[in-house]
């Protein structure tokens, strides 16, 4: 029996009726026991599918002076069932949709968090794994807070460098920002300055690929990793359009 075929048919009948059907078709008129025997199901079995196939229309029924006969109907006759069924399920599809847990897909976000300095570390490493030569990271940054994480952040920054990744940092404006961007050149890096009244951030904020990473410093520290599409989209498109309006 081809294996293909019964894959096909059984999308939308069992085995044991693809089974019945097929010997049907082979037989021509026969009897339950005939198409039993031809299947290799029991007849107690086969009363039960001939009743389903007579429903789906694949079967018609003959009597003569032997007893009940079963015909197949013309395997064109399985087209428009599976047309029905096509059409059914176009109607329901919105629905499905609706309700449809996405996922690792494009619609549900997928959030990572990681507590402590380590998930600081974390949310930094992942924009390195994420990242190839060429990319850019956009980043709303709290110089104050990177300064005070300098330790790990030096390593970081030249890693990044290394990698050919380029970043595009907005940070507001204080002493540890203008310490930061006097190296933005080795560090394959520039900086935009805001006052400090239009960016009181204390959470820095990283945009990359299809991902944004988020870094609390204070109190418990903290990194989040989003990955969606849309909210990075978004958050890129919210970034550069504050970007533009800055100074060099």
């Amino acid at each position: 029996m081809d294996e293909n075929l019964v894959k096909i048919l059984n999308v939308e009948f069992t085995s044991s009726e693809v089974s019945a059907y097929l010997a049907c078709l082979e037989l021509g008129k026969a009897t339950v026991i005939q198409i039993a025997k031809k299947a290799g199901l029991k007849r107690t079995t086969v009363y039960n599918i001939v009743e389903t196939l007579l429903e789906k229309g694949l079967l018609s029924k003959f009597e003569d002076q032997r007893g009940q006969k079963f015909l197949a109907e013309s395997p064109e006759k399985l087209i428009a069932i599976f047309q029905k069924k096509e059409e059914e399920l176009s109607k329901i599809l919105p629905n499905l949709l609706a309700i449809t847990n996405a996922g690792d897909s494009d619609i549900k976000p997928e959030v990572k968090f990681y507590q402590g300095k380590e998930g600081i570390i974390a949310a930094y490493e992942d924009t390195l794994t994420s990242c190839q030569k060429g990319d850019e990271i956009l980043s709303f940054a709290s110089a104050v807070d990177a300064y005070n994480f300098s330790d790990y952040l030096d390593g970081y920054v030249k890693r990044r460098t290394e990698k050919g990744i380029f970043m595009k940092v907005i940070a507001r404006n204080c002493k540890e920002t203008l310490y930061y961007k006097a190296r933005d050149k080795r560090s394959l890096r520039h900086i935009k300055i805001m006052s400090a009244n239009e960016l009181a951030i204390s959470i820095e904020k990283n945009i990359y690929k299809d991902k944004v990473a988020l870094m609390n410093f204070r109190g418990i520290p903290f990194g989040v990793i989003i990955r969606s599409p849309q909210i990075a989209k978004s958050e890129k498109e919210i970034f550069e359009s504050i970007w533009k309006r800055l100074p060099n």
